[in-house]
C-alpha cells in the first residue's frame, strides 16, 4: 500500500513539472511576444523622429534655396536633402511632397513659407500577427524665410570706380528694402546735384560721397567698408538657343495690337511710331542689336524673360527704352528664369549700356537683371508699379529719373542677408 502510496505521490510531482514546464513555456512565448511587440514600437517612434528631422532639415534647406535663389526650384534642394537623410522621393513607397504656400497649418497660403511632408508605409512582422496592411508614418514641417536687411538695388562690379552714381534731381525710393554697392572705391556710392536717396538700408564695401546738395535718407542708416553683397542670380542657367527665328524684326504703328511670340530674335527687335504690342508668355532670345522701344509704344506682357546676348561677332545686345514709351511687363514665377524680366549675358561689358529715358513709364514687376553691363536711368524715366529689382554691374541715375520699390515681386530671389526658421 505505502508502495503504490508513493507511487501516486511520485507521478503527482512528475505532473506538477510538466505543468510549470508548460506554463513557463506560456510565459515565455508571452514575454517573446510583449518584448517584439514593445521593440517594433520603438522602431516605430525611431522611424517617425528620423522622418522628422529630415523634414525639418528639408524645410529649412527648401527656405533657403527660395531665398537665395539657388536652386531655382526648392522642391529640388528639399528632396535632395531628404534622400541624403535616407528617404528618396519614389524610393520604397517614400513621398516627399513640397507645397510653397504650405497647404495645411497656421502659415497656409504664407508665401514666405514652405512645407515638406515626409510619409512611409512600415510592415511590422509581430504587430501584423493582431492586424494587417502596413503602418503610415510621416512627419511634417513648415519653415519661413525672412530677411530684416535686404536690398532691392544692387551693384555688382567689384572696382574701385563709382559703382552707382545717383545725380541732377533724381528722387530713389526704397521703402521696404536697400540699396547694396560692391564697388570698393572711395566714392563708390555717389549722391549730388539736389538727388536724393531715401532708403530703409544701405550698404557700401567702399564709401560714399554726397555733394551739391545730394542727400541720404536710410532708416537703419548708411553702413561703408561692408562685405559684398552676393548675386542672388548668380547661379540661373543663361538660357540656350541656335539659329534665328527672326532677324531685325521692326514693329511700328497699327490701329491694331501686334503679338510678339518667343523665340530668337537676331538683330534686335525694334518697336516705335505708337505701336501697340503684347508680349505673350515665354523667353525671347536678343541675339545682338538691340531691344529698342520709342514713339509712345504701348508694350505688355505677362510672363515674359527678354534674354540680351550675342552668337557670334559684333556687340552684346543692349536696351533702349524712351520717348514716352509705357512698358508694363512681369517675369514668370516659376521655372528657370523665375523673377527675371530683362537678362543680360554675363560675358557683356561695362562698356555696353542699356539705356532707360525718354520720359518711359517702366511698370516691370520682376528684376533687371544686367550683372556685367550698365545700366542707365535718366530723362524722366519712373518706374510707377514698384515691384521692381535692379541688379547691373554699374547704376547711373540722372536727368530727374525717379525710381521706386515698395513691395516684391512673386519669384524673385532675395539680395541680402535672409533668415530661415522652422514654425511647425
Amino acid at each position: 500500500m505505502l508502495g503504490r502510496i508513493s507511487s501516486m505521490d511520485g507521478s503527482t510531482a512528475r505532473l506538477r513539472r510538466g505543468a510549470v514546464a508548460i506554463q513557463v513555456a506560456l510565459m515565455l512565448t508571452a514575454i517573446v511576444g510583449v518584448s517584439a511587440l514593445g521593440t517594433e514600437i520603438t522602431f516605430l517612434l525611431y522611424k517617425h523622429r528620423q522622418m522628422q528631422s529630415a523634414a525639418d532639415s528639408a524645410a529649412l534647406g527648401a527656405a533657403t534655396a527660395i531665398a537665395s535663389g539657388r536652386p531655382s526650384d526648392p522642391v529640388v534642394e528639399a528632396r535632395a536633402i531628404a534622400a541624403s537623410l535616407g528617404f528618396v522621393h519614389g524610393v520604397a513607397s517614400a513621398t516627399v511632397t513640397v507645397n510653397r504656400p504650405p497647404a495645411s497649418g497656421t502659415h497656409k497660403s504664407d508665401a514666405t513659407a514652405v512645407e515638406v511632408v515626409i510619409a512611409q508605409p512600415q510592415l511590422l512582422t509581430m504587430i501584423g500577427l493582431f492586424r494587417e496592411g502596413s503602418f503610415n508614418v510621416g512627419a511634417h514641417a513648415v519653415a519661413i524665410t525672412s530677411g530684416s536687411g535686404t536690398y532691392c538695388v544692387l551693384e555688382l562690379n567689384t572696382g574701385t570706380n563709382t559703382g552707382i552714381k545717383i545725380s541732377n534731381g533724381v528722387v530713389i525710393n526704397l521703402t521696404q528694402c536697400g540699396m547694396a554697392v560692391d564697388s570698393t572705391g572711395s566714392a563708390a556710392l555717389e549722391v549730388s546735384g539736389g538727388a536724393v536717396l531715401n532708403a530703409k538700408s544701405v550698404s557700401v564695401s567702399g564709401n560714399v560721397s554726397v555733394t551739391n546738395g545730394g542727400a541720404i535718407n536710410a532708416t537703419d542708416g548708411v553702413k561703408t567698408y561692408q562685405p559684398k553683397v552676393n548675386d542672388p542670380y548668380a547661379n540661373v542657367a543663361q538660357p540656350s538657343f541656335s539659329g534665328c527665328t527672326f532677324t531685325g524684326r521692326s514693329l511700328g504703328y497699327s490701329a491694331s495690337t501686334q503679338y510678339l511670340s518667343p523665340g530668337v530674335y537676331c538683330n534686335g527687335l525694334s518697336m516705335g511710331n505708337g505701336a501697340i504690342v503684347v508680349m505673350n508668355p515665354g523667353v525671347y532670345i536678343i541675339d545682338r542689336g538691340t531691344f529698342q522701344l520709342g514713339g509712345g509704344v504701348r508694350l505688355t506682357g505677362s510672363g515674359v524673360t527678354i534674354f540680351l546676348t550675342k552668337s557670334s561677332g559684333g556687340s552684346y545686345a543692349n536696351i533702349a527704352i524712351g520717348n514716352d514709351a509705357k512698358v508694363t511687363l512681369s517675369a514668370p514665377t516659376t521655372g528657370a528664369t523665375a523673377g527675371l524680366v530683362f537678362f543680360g549675358d554675363r560675358n557683356a561689358s561695362l562698356g555696353n549700356p542699356s539705356d532707360f529715358g525718354g520720359g518711359a513709364s517702366l511698370n516691370i514687376t520682376g528684376a533687371i537683371y544686367m550683372p556685367s553691363q550698365t545700366v542707365r536711368f535718366s530723362n524722366g524715366i519712373s518706374n510707377p508699379s514698384g515691384c521692381t529689382q535692379l541688379i547691373a554691374g554699374n547704376i547711373q541715375f540722372s536727368g530727374g529719373a525717379q525710381f521706386r520699390n515698395d513691395c516684391a515681386a512673386a519669384g524673385t530671389a532675395t539680395i541680402g542677408t535672409t533668415t530661415t526658421a522652422l514654425v511647425e
